[in-house]
């Protein structure tokens, strides 16, 4: 094996077929998603937790159905899961789905009937697992997914961290309150996200942050250190409600142009 991870140099063709192991590993991502959100209900009814509670927890585990991704025969599939929660969240307000939407809703997601946030994060996923599976580049889809685990992590925890904690150190930017605590805490989180992603994906499974000499340590933590960094800076000037979008589709960008650099990413 050389130094370098083997990356993927070229856009390959996948065959879009589907195999029994597809269809096994679909449902059992579906049933998680299912859990986590089923947990949240339950968490909201019968604890009677707030739904700015039950929120984060959704944000905080739903996104990890793309640990599937690896155990699909055909990787593209697990871009129909990410779209089979786009559509749930289309039509969670509708009264057989409303004790859902109400564990996820703000209240100006009452008002508006529509859930607003994660309806944009399913979105987010849903198109960054496609442009890396339906191209067959999933053996560097640890990039997309450290920054779904930076949205997951850093984002869930650094709203409620900075309510708690960062109530002096508060400044309105492009209509969004902002704290120090918070995009701490972005960072923090949103590192170990990365890290998490990192591993999983790039050296458990696919072994492309893998060299001859093994892990490319170096250069990864290079990289995590960037995605999350990055991504504490994009959160910082987004605007109100484009977070979801604007953190995971350009944090990829910058750790896409940060690997290729390092030599961990060769399109």
């Amino acid at each position: 094996m050389s130094s370098t991870p083997a990356s993927v140099r070229a856009v390959q063709q996948v065959e879009l077929v589907i195999q029994t192991g597809d269809i096994v590993v679909y449902f059992i991502a579906l049933f998680y998603v299912l859990i986590v959100l089923t947990a949240g209900d339950l968490l909201r009814r019968r604890l009677n937790l707030k739904p700015d509670f039950t929120r984060k927890v959704i944000h905080l585990f739903a996104g990890a159905a793309i640990w599937t991704v690896p155990y699909y025969p055909h990787p593209w599939m697990a871009t129909l899961v990410a779209f089979t929660f786009v559509v749930f969240l289309v039509i969670a307000g509708a009264e057989r789905f409303s004790r859902y939407f109400e564990a996820m809703a703000r209240p100006e997601d009452l008002e508006h009937g529509s859930i607003r946030g994660p309806l944009w994060y399913a979105v987010s996923i849903t198109v960054l697992t496609g442009l890396f599976t339906f191209t067959g580049l999933e053996q560097i889809y640890f990039v997309p997914a450290a920054a779904i685990h930076i949205m997951m992590f850093g984002d869930g925890l650094s709203a409620p961290i900075g309510m708690k904690y960062g109530q002096r150190y508060r400044r309105v930017i492009f209509g969004s309150e902002r704290s120090l605590h918070g995009s701490l805490a972005l960072f923090v989180f949103g590192l170990l996200g990365t890290l998490i992603a990192f591993w999983f994906f790039g050296i458990f499974n696919y072994g492309t942050l893998v060299g001859s000499s093994g892990i490319l340590w170096s250069q990864m933590i290079t990289l995590a250190l960037t995605g999350a960094a990055s991504a504490t800076l994009i959160e910082l000037v987004s605007p109100k409600g484009s977070d979801n979008v604007t953190v995971p589709f350009l944090t990829t960008v910058v750790m896409l142009i940060v690997g290729a650099w390092l030599g961990l990413v060769v399109l």
